[in-house]
């Protein structure tokens, strides 16, 4: 062991690139016509290429490692390789040796050629996804349960990666490191590390282990969906004896250099191992601290290494990589880490803390008035919580309440566990740190602390007092104390305070002194809850409820799954402002995908119009009231002059129906035309004129007899391309009316979108319209224009879809915008139309133009010309548009971008020549863009069109963040 730690170190064996050349064919008889060196900590590495393109790894080990150590390799290796893993194997030299010697200045090496497996490692991946975390765990698994009973003479090694020897590597080379602070970092780590493993040490099984398989040791090739498959695993010069768990914990302290922000990325990895090789207790209790250790020992030796090999472009290139697989775990809260662990393992966490027996904190005070900022506060209104000042203004405001209530000194207390609104931010990849580990109390004048219980009293020197009763530990921030440290009785005064923050810490939590986190992510929220608990009884008040984590399955239960939701694992969302949406974590979701609430989530007009209106009157339209002639006249306003009247309902679906109906009536033909891969609504005629597989895999072998499909009118992908595309599409049309006319169902309605919004906003070639509308009208036929997705101006240069081409249709249907969420629905025509539904009796729709509904359309109305959301749309349209264009550029997987305004659509495809559809990688990088923060979808026929249709208010920095999430993803990989 000493001789391995020694001053000198381990340099690599002094072997240039042509010694190894020669070195091939003395031993092996290869003519060598390509070599490149690989890195290596502490052997030499060479990828030689023979006359026949044949690869293969050229391995000359450190002088230290006997033959017997490298058999033992050559045994591991052939041991998985049996297991199914696909390893590099050694090749029998020209004198039939698996392992060949050479004398290098004097001192014998071992020599191997071996097969090189070929593969990208995972650490060149800058974004490891779950499933790849997961199948890494996988594989360290398999490869430990492979490994149970193996055994060799040349596993019994002293190395310095065998963690049973890592506090003494760490004690040995950390003078080596350069920088006061780290050392300092490393010695408090290291005697933590000592006092956990030192009870744990013999009740850790010891077996054969890779250990080095990190995502430097295995290789991966491109999988489906643009992902990557596990294809490998390298190197085993660690190959030895030690920790079962060690060979775990080596390959968790790989994965935090990926995303170092967000530590617990580990758990898949561990629940993985551990279906595969189930952990012991006491494994899971060493668990977090080897991992620490693993990450203290590559620092040290690192710096140990480019101390002594100054030319080992590896080590020091791997250095401050390194650090951060040590710094990341090591400033943890390990026990808050051991307790997610368990939790995801499935086995105990530590019990809360009973405090019944407890006296009160501030006795003085009645129960205090409880302020909330969390997602469902009826404090916060308007994004107010998104102002500076937000929890200081409400706080004020609540205790100079409760003091004016009360008649005495009146206080307020926050909540533990409570996810602040006012501590996320919008347009942020990151998950905030909101989630409260601590209670505040606020008090209009100061007012005395007392000890709950007896116990020892301390302070550190900044503000923070610790009373410590053995079981628990109540901190304290913000008291002015009455006397210093020491011993203290149950009841005792211990200072006054106006302001103060309480922290219930149970036994063995950490830090065990100083101050605690005030505020952590609410994904690590449950660990640390193993640790904190909930002051409020101190109060007089009870203890927060556990969140409810039966909900998504309560909804499965009760909630028909026909009616799907977005997301294997989607987040709980319950609040909306402008372009984002909340979910109960308090995180902010850039929402790029709801063109219903066009104005903007929890828009106050809106809401005040719907409240005003709710408690004066909502009634059906067979009343006569005021709002219902205003909407209509407004919307008139909006059409061309050959309009003449509105008929208003609840839905884009409704409004369809009624549209075909009318169609049917006046024209007294029952057959319809429409186009491929459309959407137009449920309802039994909306459905059967909508032909998207995506809606419905049946859709094309499932229409009744009177509706006719043309071909989707789509010159980027479509049987028409490029100019020109939009006449021969409209030939094509023209001939099949003159077909249906002949064989004697003329058409009587054709019906399409003016940009096919299911499919992106794809646009509608240039002259198509005008010539298939003129088409069906010279075959006695009507046109109805669909604008549910693209009106009421989202398209930013027009208000309508239908005025980008230059047309009038005889219906408009719209939806949707109209309501701004609520239901609403229009069919705006020509009165003649509309009076051929006559003798069929009167049109009522029960809520459709409500005095409700009507004046919350005429509000929407009101606020997209006062916003000038319209012009917003044109203008932010724009910004997506050059954005998208400069990643096309970029990156070849966007095959096309359509669309306008705010409404576009990222078409991504695998090859920019055969347009072969990207499906899986749609789906994964939306999946990934809403780890970042990012709600997007996919959408059309083919699932490989992410969905750009955005609130109307999305601003410019809206546009620009998601821009740059979708740059990181397409460039990091998913």
């Amino acid at each position: 062991m000493s001789a391995l730690i020694a001053p000198e170190g381990l340099p690599r064996p002094a072997v240039s690139a042509n010694d190894a050349v020669q070195l091939a064919a003395e031993f092996y008889g290869l003519e060598v016509s390509g070599i490149k060196e690989l890195g290596s900590q502490q052997d030499r590495n060479f990828l030689v290429t023979d006359e026949d393109g044949t690869r293969r790894l050229l391995k000359i080990s450190n002088p230290v490692f006997s033959r017997t150590e490298i058999e033992a390799q050559n045994a591991a290796m052939e041991r998985l390789t049996a297991a199914g893993f696909a390893t590099p194997l050694p090749l029998r030299s020209a004198g039939g040796e698996l392992v060949e010697t050479t004398d290098l200045d004097g001192r014998i090496h071992c020599l191997r050629l071996l097969t090189f497996v070929e593969g990208t490692p995972v650490i060149d991946r800058p974004y490891l996804g779950g499933a790849l975390r997961t199948a890494l765990g996988d594989w360290l698994g398999r490869t430990s349960a492979a490994f149970a009973d193996f055994e060799h003479p040349g596993l019994e090694r002293a190395l310095q990666w065998d963690l049973r020897n890592g506090e003494d590597v760490v004690a040995a080379l950390v003078p080596f490191v350069r920088k006061d602070w780290k050392r300092a970092l490393l010695l408090q780590t290291l005697e933590r590390i000592s006092a956990v493993l030192e009870a744990l040490k013999d009740q850790l099984p010891v077996q054969a282990v890779h250990g080095d398989m990190t995502d430097d040791n295995v290789v991966c090739t491109p999988g489906t969906g643009g992902g990557v498959e596990l294809a490998g695993i390298i190197d085993f010069s660690d190959a030895m004896y030690s920790w079962r768990v060690a060979e775990l914990a080596v390959g968790c302290s790989a994965l935090f250099h990926h995303d170092p922000a967000n530590p617990l990325t580990v758990l898949p990895m561990i629940q993985a191992f551990h279906a595969q090789a189930p952990l012991s207790d006491a494994e899971v209790r060493a668990l977090w601290p080897l991992i620490v250790l693993r990450g203290a020992v590559l620092a040290v030796s690192g710096e140990h290494q480019v101390t002594v090999d100054a030319g080992n472009d590896y080590a020091s290139d791997a250095l401050d990589r390194e650090w951060t697989m040590f710094e990341v775990p090591a400033r943890c809260d390990w026990n808050a880490a051991e307790a997610s662990i368990r939790a995801a393992l499935g086995m105990p966490v530590q019990a809360g803390q009973d405090m019944a027996a407890w006296l009160p904190l501030v006795p003085a005070l009645a129960a205090p008035v409880r302020v909330d900022f969390g997602w469902d506060s009826e404090d916060f209104h308007n994004g107010s919580w998104l102002a500076g000042e937000a929890e200081e203004q409400r706080i004020l405001a609540a205790a100079i309440g409760s003091d004016s209530a009360a008649g005495v000194a009146g206080a307020v207390l926050t909540r533990f566990g409570e996810a602040r609104l006012t501590r996320a931010a919008a347009n942020s990849a990151e998950e905030p740190a909101n989630t409260a580990l601590a209670v505040e109390l606020r008090a209009t004048e100061p007012t005395a602390v007392h000890a709950p219980f007896a116990g020892t009293l301390s302070a550190d020197g900044n503000g923070t007092v610790r009373l410590d009763g053995g079981d628990a530990a109540v901190v304290l921030s913000g008291l002015q104390p009455d006397a210093g440290a020491g011993p203290v009785d149950a009841g005792a005064r211990l200072g006054l305070a106006d302001r103060l923050t309480v922290w219930v810490q149970l036994s063995g939590a950490y830090p065990a002194s100083g101050t605690p986190p005030r505020f952590v992510k609410a994904s690590e929220f449950p660990g640390y809850a193993a640790g904190f608990a909930d002051p409020a009884p101190l109060f007089g008040l009870p203890a927060a409820d556990a969140a409810d984590e039966t909900l998504l399955r309560r909804r499965t239960c009760a909630y028909d799954a026909l009616q799907t939701h977005y997301y294997d694992a989607p987040p709980r969302i319950e609040r909306g402002w402008k372009e984002h949406l909340i979910s109960t974590t308090g995180r902010h979701y850039l929402d790029m995908v709801n063109n219903v609430t066009a104005l903007g989530h929890g828009h106050p007009e809106v809401a005040e119009t719907a409240a005003r209106q709710w408690r004066r009157l909502n009634t059906n339209s067979r009343f006569h009231y005021a709002s219902v002639a205003e909407l209509s006249e407004r919307l008139l306003a909006k059409v061309p002059d050959s309009f003449e009247t509105v008929l208003l309902v609840n839905s884009g679906s409704e409004a369809v129906e009624l549209a075909l109906r009318l169609a049917k009536a006046f024209t007294g033909r029952e057959d319809v035309l429409c186009v491929h891969e459309s959407y137009h609504g449920w309802s039994l005629g909306a459905d059967a004129v909508s032909t998207s597989v995506s809606d419905n895999p049946r859709a094309l072998e499932t229409r009744p007899g009177w509706v006719h499909v043309a071909d989707a009118p789509n010159a980027y992908r479509g049987r028409h391309r490029g100019e020109g595309a939009g006449a021969a599409y409209a030939a094509d049309v023209a001939r099949q009316l003159q077909q249906l006319h002949d064989a004697g169902t003329p058409v009587g309605t054709f019906i399409a979108e003016p940009r096919n919004g299911n499919a992106g906003a794809v646009g509608t070639p240039t002259g198509y319209l005008e010539q298939v509308y003129a088409a069906v009208r010279a075959h006695g036929g009507v046109n109805i224009c669909d604008e549910v997705q693209m009106g009421y101006g989202r398209l930013g240069r027009h208000f309508w879809g239908f005025e980008e081409h230059g047309v009038v249709p005889d219906i408009v249907t719209m939806a949707k915008a109209m309501g701004n969420g609520h239901p609403l629905g229009a069919v705006i025509t020509r009165k003649a139309i509309a009076a051929a539904l006559a003798p069929e009796g009167s049109f009522f729709s029960s809520s459709g133009g409500s005095t409700l509904s009507s004046r919350i359309g005429v509000t929407v109305l009101d606020v997209i010309e006062k916003e000038q959301l319209q012009q917003n749309a044109d203008a932010v349209g724009q910004v997506l548009s050059e954005g998208f264009r400069e990643l096309m550029d970029r990156h070849p997987l966007i095959g096309a971008v359509h669309g306008m305004g705010l409404y576009q659509g990222v078409e991504f495809v695998r090859d920019r020549e055969t347009l072969e559809p990207a499906t899986e990688e749609t789906r994964a990088i939306c999946d990934r863009m809403l780890e970042l923060g990012v709600i997007v979808l996919p959408t059309g026929d083919r699932q490989n069109i992410l969905k750009v249709k955005p609130p109307l208010c999305f601003t410019a920095e809206s546009a620009r963040f998601f821009l740059a999430t979708l740059d990181r993803v397409l460039s990091e990989g998913w």
